[in-house]
């Protein structure tokens, strides 16, 4: 009797469905919130080295 009844199968079916759903779209909202902070990352520090060259340039003048 190691035969499981249709229930538990749709239960344990619906649970793995679940976490693997959860599972899935954390890691995909994280990939999505990591790409995003490195691109605004490296724009920001752009700006910011390109605002400090065009003040030492001012100043140099």
């Amino acid at each position: 009797m190691s035969k499981y009844a249709w229930y538990t199968k749709v239960t344990d079916a619906a649970h793995r469905l679940t976490v693997l759903s959860l599972v899935g779209g954390t890691l995909y909202m994280a990939g999505g919130l990591v790409y995003t902070m490195y691109t605004t990352g490296t724009k920001y520090e752009q700006q910011v080295t390109q605002k400090a060259a065009e003040k030492e340039a001012e100043n140099a003048q």
